[in-house]
């Protein structure tokens, strides 16, 4: 017994003839015949009584007309709960990013989209870059927003969000606050702070450090508020990314550029091949602060 045998009985027994049941129901005369006779078939009755010229229901009929329609209105509640879920899941786009909303006053620009796109649910996801790597295989997100490369989402589109640079900051008392700005070279009898070891940044200025020959004196590796504070204090000289400043008061230290162009810029990945494409769009022109390329 199949939904559509239950549904041509039911055109049928509305219709009072096959032919007109046949019409409603795009399908031929013939096939919907073979269709109820399987039907008969299988249930072991006579559902039709067809000795007069206006067919009618026997009593084995009769009944399965009530729970027919019990069914088929289940049936159609079904669907239309299936369809709000399908809807939903296509207004629904879900977001990976690094913990810088206050950095990069994203949380106003994902306000912004909120506001003026109602009918979208935005799902975010705050990842610390240690938990990172192995969600990325997986391409659970529409939307990722990271800082820096990443060979699992070559299938993505990228864009640049954010332009940023490596900075020192440095307490007023160190004997290098007088300069405009630093070389890479000059930290190398240095005792550095760093953000955490598994995060872009630390490896970024790691990196830098190696490139001008040397190895870093890594005083300690901590979030970004306690190794500002202990750069406040004078216990070394913190290596951080010039636009997640802004949010904190920094009378004690000076912020000095490097000579070296050392950037960290954030970049959003999106996938337009999805069933999201226009609201990605969307999305994007809201967040976007600065005119970008997109490439793969």
């Amino acid at each position: 017994m199949t939904i559509e045998q239950l549904q041509y009985f039911y055109a049928i027994s509305e219709h009072k003839t096959f032919s007109l049941a046949a019409l409603e129901m795009n399908i031929t005369q013939s096939a919907l015949s073979k269709q109820i006779a399987k039907l008969e078939q299988e249930l072991g009755v006579f559902l039709f009584d067809r000795s007069h010229r206006q067919i009618t229901l026997t009593n084995e009929g009769q009944q399965l007309l009530k729970d027919t329609k019990i069914l088929l209105k289940d049936y159609e509640k079904m669907l239309e709960h299936l369809e709000t879920i399908k809807e939903d899941k296509r207004n629904t786009i879900k977001i990976a990013m690094l913990p810088i909303f206050s950095q990069y006053d994203l949380a106003h620009r994902l306000n912004e989209f909120s506001k003026n796109h109602p009918h979208v649910h935005l799902i975010i996801d705050e990842i610390e870059e240690r938990d990172l790597h192995h969600k990325l295989d997986y391409h659970d997100y529409d939307i990722y927003i990271l800082r820096g490369d990443y060979e699992e989402l070559q299938v993505f589109q990228k864009m640049l969000l954010y332009e940023d640079n490596l900075v020192a900051v440095i307490s007023k008392n160190h004997p290098l606050a007088h300069m405009h700005h630093l070389s890479i070279k000059q930290l190398k009898d240095e005792q550095l702070l760093l953000p955490p070891k598994y995060t872009t940044i630390s490896n970024l200025a790691v990196d830098a450090c190696h490139q001008a020959n040397f190895n870093p004196h890594i005083k300690r590796h901590g979030r970004l508020e306690t190794i500002l504070s202990a750069a406040g204090e004078n216990e070394g000289i913190a290596l951080v990314m010039k636009k997640s400043l802004h949010i904190f008061h920094l009378n004690q230290v000076q912020i000095l550029p490097f000579s070296e162009d050392i950037h960290g810029d954030v970049y959003l990945y999106y996938a337009l091949d999805s069933n999201h494409k226009q609201i990605i769009e969307e999305f994007i022109h809201t967040i976007q602060p600065i005119k970008y390329q997109s490439s793969h």
